[in-house]
């Protein structure tokens, strides 16, 4: 029987250009490593971001090794059929221990084969496992999901919940070596939301070393978001790289550290990113509480990473009734929801404004906004009611930055194992994991 040990790291969306300029400006050792590993090319026959080019999707057709138009699972938070055959449960089958971390859209199928599973953070549908994982878990899933919106003062339990498990688990000196750089950017930059990222990434990967010395695993998936997250967010900011190219630098560390308790390593984005002049789209700072104040009663919501949340309803007549406000909520005849059905009682929804504007200050936001997309002349003068519609509205919106947008092609870099093929498509990477434990096996 194949007995080997497989590490495999969803390293998402990074870009390897942008990756092999860096570590030679900031001769970051580990990324240089890791650059000199044997590599795949990848594609998505997927294209359309926003539609089926996006992390929640991807990650379902690499972790299922079937397309989206197979799947169809589009949103991030939508439930997976319970019969979909993830490829760790394809490997618990065949007795193969295995942990999952983080990976998007995933489904929670309990064996005693499955050892360690976090979810991605926006899911609210999967248990963890261990369940005491859940201390980890509660603050990052609350801020991932209402960072617009997050108080800390009425998260104090979940904050303390966190730091205590991160005490019994973590040493001191796991961290005190990022503390330098921290309070430097810190003092330069105040608290950057990539930080947050590229820490909650970093303490992850010395979390799961930690507890996954329990198991005696034979395959472990790591889905990290932090480069992705930059690179949306933060990739025009020059000033900043020196942060971004210093925490990847560390988490390859700590990645070959793990990989050292494994035969072979597989470290893929799927699909990358490119470089685009800063756009701007827009998210309600309190989704919950805007859909309340237009009339929309619902029973539940789930926002994703961006601007979008699937709204979830008791009963057909409060479906039907949200729809039909959305469809009439306008200011000066501009339709500002998008919105489709996702089954009878839930509906995907958001603001599908996007603003190319250099949006230096709120009250510069506020004005080309009203410019952009509600003045239908020039000169047009505006009723007061009208203008006091468009300013409560503007008032309860936050305008996100992007400075990337998704590209098909990605790469798979490989350690200790051998991959006959140049290029692949990435949904080929779940029979690339099956292959590693069924080839010689008798």
């Amino acid at each position: 029987m194949n007995n080997k040990k497989l590490f495999a790291v969803n390293l998402n969306e990074f870009n390897l250009e942008f990756l092999k300029q860096g570590a030679k400006k900031y001769n970051c050792k580990y990324i240089q490593k890791f650059l000199k590993l044997k590599k795949v090319e990848t594609y998505s026959k997927d294209t359309k971001q926003d539609k089926d080019l996006d992390p929640w999707v991807q990650s379902i057709s690499m972790n299922t090794g079937k397309r989206s138009d197979n799947h169809q699972i589009y949103n991030l938070g939508e439930k997976i059929p319970k019969k979909t055959i993830q490829i760790w449960d394809k490997l618990s089958k065949q007795k193969k221990s295995c942990a999952i971390w983080g990976t998007m859209n995933t489904t929670f199928k309990d064996n005693k084969y499955l050892k360690i599973f976090l979810p991605d953070p926006w899911n609210n549908q999967s248990k963890v496992k261990p369940k005491e994982l859940e201390n980890f878990y509660l603050l990052p899933r609350e801020y991932a999901q209402n960072y617009t919106s997050f108080n800390l003062s009425s998260n104090i339990s979940k904050v303390l919940l966190l730091i205590f498990y991160l005490i019994r688990k973590l040493t001191f000196s796991n961290l005190i070596n990022l503390l330098p750089t921290c309070v430097n950017m810190i003092f330069k930059k105040g608290i950057q939301n990539y930080m947050l990222f590229f820490l909650f990434d970093i303490v992850s990967l010395k979390v799961f070393e930690k507890l996954s010395k329990n198991y005696k695993l034979n395959f472990s998936l790591i889905f990290l978001n932090s480069l992705a997250h930059y690179q949306h967010n933060n990739w025009n900011e020059k000033s900043s790289h020196k942060y971004y190219f210093y925490f990847t630098n560390k988490i390859l560390k700590i990645i070959f550290d793990i990989a050292n308790n494994y035969d072979s390593l597989i470290i893929y984005n799927g699909f990358s990113q490119k470089k685009i002049n800063a756009q701007y789209m827009i998210r309600p700072k309190n989704l919950k509480l805007f859909l309340k104040n237009i009339g929309i009663d619902f029973e539940s919501l789930h926002s994703n990473m961006t601007n979008g949340a699937i709204v979830s309803f008791m009963d057909k007549n409060n479906f039907k009734r949200a729809i039909n406000i959305l469809k009439k909520y306008n200011i000066c005849g501009y339709v500002v929801f998008e919105f489709k059905k996702v089954n009878e009682k839930q509906i995907f929804i958001r603001v599908k404004i996007r603003s190319k504007n250099d949006l230096s200050s709120y009250k510069k936001t506020l004005n080309n906004f009203k410019n952009n997309f509600f003045y239908e002349e020039k000169n047009k003068t505006l009723n007061k009611n009208v203008n006091n519609k468009i300013d409560i509205f503007i008032k309860s919106m936050v305008f996100i930055k992007t400075t990337s947008k998704h590209t098909s092609n990605g790469v798979l870099f490989y350690k200790d194992t051998r991959i006959e093929e140049k290029k692949i498509e990435n949904i080929k990477i779940f029979n690339l994991i099956s292959k590693f434990f069924t080839k010689n096996e008798k």
